[in-house]
């Protein structure tokens, strides 16, 4: 048959007539003695011959004659195909395990990452609407309503339209004028905004290198293996937690500066009016809002807007 198989690849060499012959003859090979050329079965040989038809064909069409016979060349091109089909097995498998936790995955950052609602903070028990002062004149009331919007524009990575709106019933300011400067302001945070995404882009890849460890592992027979891989996945756990903190913790805030050039006014309207609305809401230092470094991080920064949203709620119905 080495002969033969020889011959009509010969002959197809120097006629260009009679491919379909090789190809049947390939076939015959590869389903008799499937383990001599790398597969596991009948089965992979034949996923082989309908997925790489055309790179199989093409083996007797560049085969030159240089005393090694045809077969040969074909044991060793076909040993590496199979290399290649399982590989692309393995990661199909690794892919489907992925999908299958992801869902599980999502269902655990909606939680981490859960905002923050206007109606009360984590860890804090104050009613939102208790931290204004009672007794406020009308001039201290409208300071207090103007301090409101530099908070809002200053803490803009947390603002929400649902709070937009409290907050420009509460100022009386047009909605349309708050969103706007609100929009502005995000604006101005574009490279807080490129790094929170590479840091989502890093903890999605850790995540997924974490997954396909983990089937690795499950899959690995030698004890020293499974050893490697269960360091491997230990460290890419630390490197996981480790981005998913700074992705919870990340809470840039616009400096005052642009806030007071969206807004119009001296930069030092925005500091002041900042500073005695700080001392006026006992949750803004809660909130831990920093003084002299805007774009710092803080673990609950993002109270402030929160905050913000609350306040508004109580002066849209002030006490008597």
């Amino acid at each position: 048959m080495d002969e033969k198989l020889q011959d009509l690849v010969l002959a197809f060499r120097a006629s260009g007539k009679g491919r379909e012959a090789v190809l049947e003859r390939i076939a015959a090979l590869l389903y008799g003695e499937p383990h001599r050329f790398g597969f596991d079965d009948r089965d992979e040989a034949a996923e082989a011959l309908e997925r790489y038809r055309e790179r199989i064909a093409g083996l007797a069409e560049r085969f030159v004659d240089r005393g090694t016979p045809f077969e040969g060349y074909l044991a060793s091109s076909l040993r590496f195909l199979a290399k290649s089909l399982r590989r692309e097995r393995r990661k199909c498998r690794e892919r489907e395990l992925v999908c299958e936790r992801a869902e599980s995955w999502a269902c655990e950052e909606r939680e981490a990452l859960r905002p923050l609602g206007a109606a009360g903070f984590e860890g804090c028990d104050d009613d939102p609407a208790k931290l204004l002062p009672q007794g406020l004149t009308v001039a201290r009331l409208n300071a207090l309503r103007s301090r409101l919007v530099y908070l809002y524009v200053k803490c803009a990575w947390e603002a929400e339209d649902g709070e937009t709106r409290r907050v420009a019933a509460a100022t009386g300011v047009p909605l349309e004028w708050l969103a706007a400067a609100t929009a502005q302001a995000r604006r101005s945070l574009e490279a807080e905004r490129l790094r929170y995404e590479r840091l989502s882009l890093r903890r999605d890849r850790s995540w997924s290198r974490l997954r396909l460890l983990e089937g690795r592992q499950a899959e690995a027979c030698d004890l020293a293996e499974r050893r490697r891989v269960g360091e491997a996945i230990a460290k890419e756990k630390l490197r996981l937690e480790s981005t998913r903190r700074a992705i919870k913790d990340f809470h840039p805030l616009v400096p005052n500066s642009v806030v007071a050039r969206i807004l119009g006014i001296p930069k030092g309207t925005v500091d002041s009016g900042l500073y005695y609305l700080k001392k006026s809401l006992p949750g803004l230092e809660a909130a831990r809002l920093p003084k002299k470094a805007p774009l710092r991080r803080a673990r609950r920064t993002g109270r402030a807007a929160s905050v913000a949203s609350a306040t508004a709620l109580s002066l849209s119905h002030p006490k008597d």
